[in-house]
């Protein structure tokens, strides 16, 4: 496949994809911000690299973002599985693709944003911000993986956030088999313990953080139905306007 600039349709590009070479046997791992993409980026690695210790200080030799390594890609040999949150879907030959709960995602990139100081202003304003849609809203993120799937099942692998939390194991299982990663049933297990929400949590206090130095806290707290907590009955009645179709599309209760 030839560079890319900028996926199409226009209206799904916000923030530019990094024009890399995109290669047959690339795996891409894709999601709306804050909804597990860091996550499974680990546990990618903790199949790949069973015996190494993954923290966020060499998460890049393994699943780089396509945000910080662009650069460095072609010279990269084998098959390369890149971090990415634009929905380009159309580009990528394979791709896993998480999602989660729109309330709980608002929430956690809310926390994440204000933590590293790139937005500043109350929970409300942030839900309905500009900021939010730098790779297109959660809402047209989500339908398009949906239609996507729909259409090329073979190319992409839909995992549920929640599930995860509830049992790691499956979502292991089920990448293993997709990508064609052999594992036996004692390295899956492996895997899915090393790559537990409260491991990784673990593995930050210990090793440090997405960037070294600073005290945000990338794997901050992983928790369902957060959002309640947070939603005004103002905001809540505006965002389900906007999204509580694509909601109930996904399984999630209103």
């Amino acid at each position: 496949m030839s560079p890319a600039k900028v996926c199409s349709p226009e209206r799904l590009q916000k923030r530019a994809l990094p024009a890399i070479r995109i290669r047959s046997d690339d795996v891409f791992i894709v999601s709306y911000p804050r909804s597990g993409n860091t996550w499974i980026r680990f546990l990618v690695a903790n199949l790949l690299a069973p015996n190494e210790k993954i923290t966020f200080r060499n998460i890049e030799n393994y699943v780089p973002s396509i945000y910080k390594s662009a650069d460095a890609l072609d010279a990269r040999e084998g098959r390369r599985y890149i971090k990415c949150h634009n929905p380009c879907f159309e580009l990528y030959p394979k791709l896993v693709y998480v999602y989660r709960d729109g309330r709980d995602a608002m929430v956690s990139y809310y926390y994440y944003a204000t933590g590293k100081k790139v937005f500043s202003g109350t929970f409300e304003q942030f839900v309905f911000s500009p900021f939010v849609e730098q790779f297109t809203s959660w809402k047209e993120h989500a339908i398009n993986a949906l239609d996507f799937a729909s259409k090329y099942p073979d190319r992409i692998l839909m995992l549920r956030y929640e599930e995860m939390l509830a049992n790691l194991l499956p979502a292991v299982t089920s990448i293993s088999a997709f990508l064609g990663v052999a594992r036996d049933a004692q390295a899956i297990a492996k895997a899915a313990k090393k790559s537990s929400f409260e491991h990784l949590q673990k593995i930050e206090q210990e090793s440090g953080g997405e960037t070294l130095g600073k005290r945000l806290t990338f794997f901050r707290s992983g928790k369902s139905d957060q959002w309640r907590d947070h939603f005004t009955p103002k905001v809540y009645e505006q965002f389900l306007r906007e999204n509580g179709e694509t909601l109930l599309r996904l399984g999630y209760k209103l």
